[in-house]
């Protein structure tokens, strides 16, 4: 509770501003109760404003002196969705807990970097969306650091070009449908091509030599063997 409502008060835009304020407003409920003669009520309500005013400005000074940050950490996808299933990692030493639809990192003094800097990284490998972003630790001891995500493109796809009598099949040209990239088999029938995708995801390879054509479904990143025959 102490930790909600100091993050709460923390984020006042103006401390200062609101302390100054409820200064003022207890004055001025000072003086009616003088003329009213009710100070037993106004001492109640001079209480509240002082209490209200005060707390962004105490909570401020209060974090400072624990000097505990704590990060939260959001993953948005391309489509602007949040992730809430992936694995999250953070540059520092500490436990990442699942807070809502986010993470939270507690960062104590003697973890906080001597540049204030945190890099956090994430990975949805079930939809093969990756990501990572900087966090500057600086005045704001409740910050929140968003991670945007992208697909993941780097795994490539090996394997062999056969034909139907599984002889090695050599200057076969192979694609990934959708994209431009060819590249021809060697001598014994090998290639390795960019799959524009994540390792296990699904792309359809074609392969083609004169007259003799084929297809296959692969995962990324595997060794594959592509049967071509005559249509």
């Amino acid at each position: 509770m102490l930790d909600e409502i100091l993050k709460i008060a923390s984020h006042v835009p103006h401390p200062l501003a609101v302390a100054g304020f409820s200064l003022f407003l207890a004055i001025v409920v000072i003086v009616l109760a003088g003329r009213a003669r009710r100070l037993l009520a106004a001492s109640l309500l001079i209480v509240m404003i002082l209490g209200l005013g005060l707390a962004p400005l105490v909570s401020t000074h209060l974090l400072r002196s624990r000097g505990v940050y704590r990060v939260r950490v959001v993953l948005i996808r391309p489509d602007e969705s949040v992730a809430d299933v992936a694995q999250v990692k953070s540059s520092i030493a500490g436990e990442l807990k699942m807070v809502g639809d986010g993470w939270e990192l507690e960062v104590p003094p003697e973890n906080r970097p001597a540049d204030g800097k945190i890099t956090f990284s994430a990975s949805v490998k079930d939809e093969f969306f990756a990501g990572k972003t900087t966090l500057v630790l600086a005045e704001d001891y409740y910050p929140t650091a968003t991670i945007p995500l992208a697909a993941v493109t780097s795994a490539m796809l090996r394997g062999v070009v056969v034909d139907d009598g599984m002889r090695a099949v050599s200057g076969a040209k192979v694609s990934i449908d959708g994209y431009p990239d060819v590249v021809l088999t060697d001598a014994k029938g090998n290639f390795v091509l960019q799959a524009h995708a994540g390792n296990g995801q699904i792309v359809a390879v074609r392969a083609q030599k004169g007259a003799l054509v084929g297809h296959l479904s692969a995962p990324a990143g595997k060794v594959v063997e592509v049967i071509i025959s005559s249509d």
